[in-house]
C-alpha cells in the first residue's frame, strides 16, 4: 500500500476524518457521501473478533478481544431469538436460514442475525448517500454442512429492497489468498489440496442511487 501510494501521490488539501464504531448504531450525521466501499464479514466463515485479535489489542481498541464478539455482524456469539425476527428476513435470507435450522440451530441463528444486520446496513447506506452515488461491497458466499450460504445474492436483494435503483454484481477469482482455501470432511480448515475447495471466488456488488 505504501509503495502504491508513493507511485500515485495525491495532491489534495481535503480534510480527512477517521471515525471508528458500529455503523448501525452510529448517530453521526453524514452529509453528501458520494461512495461507500466496504467488505463485510462472510458469515459462517471466521469469528472475525478472533481473527483480528492482535490488531485489536495492538491498536488499543479493547483490553480483551472477546469483547468485540458481542453484537458484531457475523458473530456466532450474538444472542438472538430466531422466532421473533425471522419474519423480517428477505426471500434469500429465509431460504438459507430455514435450510440451516435442521442442521444446526445456533448457526441458523447466527446467519439470521447477520442477514438482518446486512439488510439494515443496505438501508442505512442508501439513506446517507447523496444522489448519483454508489455503494460497493466485496463479499463471498460460504458453505455449511452442504448448504450454500448465499451472501452475495442476499445482499443484492437487500440493496434493491433498500431503494437502490440499479444493482450489478461481478465475480472474481481469489488466486493469492493467504488463509487455506480447503476444508476436510468435518468442515475444518485443511492444507490438503485433495480436500474440498472453498472461498476460491468472491463478488463485487455495486448499488447505484440515482
Amino acid at each position: 500500500m505504501l509503495k502504491a501510494y508513493k507511485e500515485q501521490p495525491i495532491n489534495s488539501k481535503a480534510k480527512v476524518n477517521i471515525h471508528t464504531g458500529n455503523f448501525l448504531s452510529a448517530n453521526k450525521k453524514f452529509n453528501s457521501i458520494d461512495m461507500i466501499i466496504t467488505s463485510p464479514p462472510y458469515v459462517t466463515s471466521y469469528e472475525y473478533a478472533d481473527l483480528h485479535q492482535l490488531s485489536s489489542l495492538w491498536l488499543d481498541y479493547v483490553d480483551d478481544y472477546r469483547e468485540l464478539r458481542k453484537g458484531s455482524i457475523g458473530s456466532s456469539q450474538t444472542d438472538y431469538r430466531i422466532e421473533n425476527e425471522a419474519k423480517n428476513l428477505n426471500k434469500t435470507g429465509n431460504k438459507v436460514v430455514f435450510q440451516l435450522i435442521n442442521k444446526n440451530q445456533s448457526q441458523a441463528k447466527a446467519v439470521a442475525r447477520y442477514y438482518l444486520d446486512m439488510q439494515k446496513v443496505a438501508k442505512k447506506c442508501f439513506s446517507i448517500l447523496s444522489n448519483k452515488s454508489a455503494a460497493v461491497f466485496v463479499i463471498g458466499n460460504t458453505e455449511y454442512k452442504g448448504i450454500r450460504i448465499e451472501n452475495a445474492q442476499h445482499l443484492t436483494e437487500a440493496l434493491y429492497d433498500a431503494g437502490f435503483d440499479e444493482v450489478s454484481i461481478s465475480k472474481r477469482a481469489i488466486t493469492n489468498k493467504i488463509l487455506t482455501p480447503y476444508r476436510d470432511n468435518n468442515g475444518r480448515f485443511s492444507s490438503d489440496k485433495s480436500a474440498r475447495k472453498i472461498y476460491s471466488e468472491e463478488f463485487i456488488v455495486l448499488g447505484i442511487k440515482q
